[in-house]
């Protein structure tokens, strides 16, 4: 991982890897991931989907609005066991 702000707010992506390595290291969604892009680091936390769980529910549980949470997960499909980050 390549730090390039000293505050540790933005990463760059790494030659080679994934958006799911990014993810795995930053923790929050890395959406539109290719090698050199920038990436800011947003606080969040992760809910990991259950059965028959929706944006909507989800949304309801953490207090944030479906849209948001939709577009802060690159509106990916949600299924049983998948990382659904939720934006601080």
């Amino acid at each position: 991982m390549e730090l390039i702000s000293g505050t540790g707010k933005l990463y760059r992506v790494k030659s080679g890897q994934t958006a799911q390595e990014v993810e795995n290291a930053l923790g929050c969604p890395a959406n539109s991931c290719f090698e050199g892009a920038v990436i800011a680091v947003e606080r969040c936390s992760v809910h990991v989907a259950g059965p028959f769980e929706s944006y909507k529910a989800i949304a309801a549980r953490y207090g944030v609005e479906e849209e948001a949470l939709k577009n802060f997960n690159g509106n990916r499909p949600i299924y049983p066991t998948c990382k659904i980050y939720i934006p601080i």
